[in-house]
């Protein structure tokens, strides 16, 4: 941990300008409050072309380490199989313009917001359910948010192990049915 000294306004230029913002209250898997435009996007991360190229970039430069990343590629690849887009938005609050966040959304009209967040650097991970459409599941794997009533993103699912990608993506498969009306 780093103390930093200063004004308010100082450590906020600060966290800006390195691309850290404060601890969220949550892990840091929190889902935005308002999400982001998405720029670059693919269907497929076997493919080569450009998009694909963009999101692996994207996630080898911001997780931290060699394990989460590929958790996080295994899970978006994964997810695109559920016919699924993931996509990465526009930011002003970053160096490079970009989210820290994927979004994975259903492939299908855009009539709803992402299904899933992932945060490649901590291999966080966000799904648009609640409590209840995960009442059924025991699992220490799968972290409630502490969150309104109204917020439609409640569960959080970190990618620490190969076990907790697994129910990653049964929990995306249960924000799909949900989405699609299933």
């Amino acid at each position: 941990m780093r103390i930093i000294e200063g004004t308010v306004d100082e450590i906020i230029e600060y966290q800006t300008r390195t691309n850290q913002g404060p601890p969220a209250d949550d892990d840091e898997t929190a889902a935005p409050e308002k999400e982001a435009t998405p720029t670059r996007s693919t269907s497929a991360l076997d493919s080569d072309d450009e998009e694909t190229f963009f999101i692996k970039q994207f996630v080898y430069t911001r997780a931290k380490d060699g394990g989460t990343a590929n958790r996080v590629l295994t899970f978006l690849n994964r997810a695109l199989d559920l016919k699924t887009v993931a996509a990465i938005g526009e930011s002003d609050r970053t160096h490079d313009g970009y989210t820290d966040y994927i979004m994975v959304r259903d492939e299908g009209p855009k009539k709803y917001g992402a299904v899933v967040y992932v945060k490649p650097a901590n291999g966080g991970l966000t799904l648009r359910l609640r409590p209840e459409d995960v009442a059924d599941l025991d699992s220490h794997r799968i972290k409630l948010r502490n969150v309104a009533p109204t917020q439609k993103y409640a569960v959080n699912c970190p990618l620490n192990d190969d076990e907790a990608v697994d129910l990653a993506l049964l929990l995306t498969e249960r924000a799909l049915d949900k989405v699609r009306g299933n």
